[in-house]
């Protein structure tokens, strides 16, 4: 077979290069230490490699997921404790001017202090964890309760209506729902009692929950509603982070809200029956309360657990990845020397064959 010159140049460049290829794909597995840069040094293992970084990211985002719903229940669990501590002090104040040996006096000191208790438990409720408040069940942007003094509350109303009750008697009121007016009945005749002031606070007896006359319109004190925000913490599973307000602080086996304005107006009224009244209530309350916080461990428990397990997926995932892309240093060094001796021989080979001539045998 006839090799020309040209064709014995092109061949050794080619050599020279797959040489240079070689090297250079070794140094920068070293460099990298990864095995595997691109699809086509493993098809197969590239397939794994990103499959197994799909699972590192779905996990590093459940992880993100457990420590926010981590932090929450800590807020929440933090918030209830305070509260508990709250109603301790107001059973305490209630068993005290219960007593035939409290007076008035006694009794509108202490009706200060629950006063600016309850101002501290709506403040509580109003919690916010970033920008998010947390009583207010999936209703976060607002706050999740309105707060009232307990001389803008006013007897109770039968019902919001466009049209007056039927069959009332004597001292029945209800608001219109088309002006917003409070209309009583008295001598037979509903009487409307003008525009209310801002403020004023009523029961209304339909739906048993308490309004506010707030910039013209009557609204509920409880701004939220009764639904719970999840979060996904795994693949397949969820947890409900928030509790609703309604259950803690205007539980109907409890309602902490309206028992601090029976207790304060039955106080501010020298009331030692109605006060007492009141202290099953507290016992009432403080019940819910705990009875969430048992609700807010639980869950915290449960987090812990899948933080665990999410821990253990992550440390095994990341040992099969390593195993598929990462590099064997020994292999790959022992390999770098090799083709370096290939590649120093190349060299030497390709400057003694070009380096013939027909000069060298005249």
């Amino acid at each position: 077979m006839r090799v020309t010159n040209r064709y014995l140049y092109y061949q050794l460049l080619k050599d020279i290069g797959n040489n240079t290829e070689k090297l250079f794909k070794l140094n920068s597995q070293i460099s990298s230490g990864k095995r595997i840069q691109k699809p086509s040094d493993d098809p197969l293992g590239m397939g794994e490699v990103l499959n197994y970084r799909t699972e590192l990211t779905a996990l590093e985002q459940h992880q993100r997921t457990i420590a926010y719903a981590g932090g929450w229940l800590d807020m929440m669990d933090s918030m209830l404790t305070q509260t508990d501590d709250l109603l301790a002090r107001t059973l305490e104040l209630a068993t005290q001017q219960a007593s035939a040996t409290a007076s008035a006096e006694t009794r509108e000191n202490a009706a200060c202090e629950i006063e600016n208790i309850r101002t501290m438990v709506i403040s509580l409720a109003n919690s916010k964890y970033g920008n998010k408040y947390m009583c207010g069940g999936t209703q976060t942007r607002d706050q999740s309760f309105l707060n009232i003094s307990v001389e803008d509350w006013q007897e109770n109303v039968l019902a919001i209506s466009s049209s007056p009750p039927s069959l009332p008697q004597e001292g029945d009121r209800y608001i219109d729902s088309d002006d917003n007016h409070i209309y009583a009945y008295e001598s037979g005749v509903w009487q409307d009692q003008e525009e209310p002031e801002a403020g004023t606070a009523v029961v209304v007896e339909e739906d048993a929950d308490l309004y506010i006359y707030n910039s013209e319109h009557w609204v509920k004190q409880y701004q939220g509603n009764d639904s719970s925000s999840s979060l996904k913490i795994t693949k397949n599973n969820t947890i409900d982070i928030s509790i609703p307000g309604s259950e803690i602080f205007r539980n109907e086996n409890g309602d902490i809200v309206m028992t601090l304005l029976r207790l304060e107006k039955a106080l501010r009224e020298n009331d030692q029956d109605g006060v007492r009244n009141e202290i099953a209530q507290i016992e009432n309350c403080s019940t819910i309360v705990l009875n969430n916080l048992a609700i807010v461990g639980s869950k915290t428990n449960q987090l812990d657990h899948t933080r665990a397990i999410l821990e253990k997926n992550d440390i095994n995932i990341q040992e099969r990845l390593s195993r598929v892309e990462d590099l064997d240093y020994a292999e790959a060094i022992t390999s770098l020397q090799n083709q370096q001796t290939v590649y120093e021989a190349t060299l030497k080979s390709a400057a003694m064959i070009t380096g013939l001539s027909l000069v060298d045998y005249v």
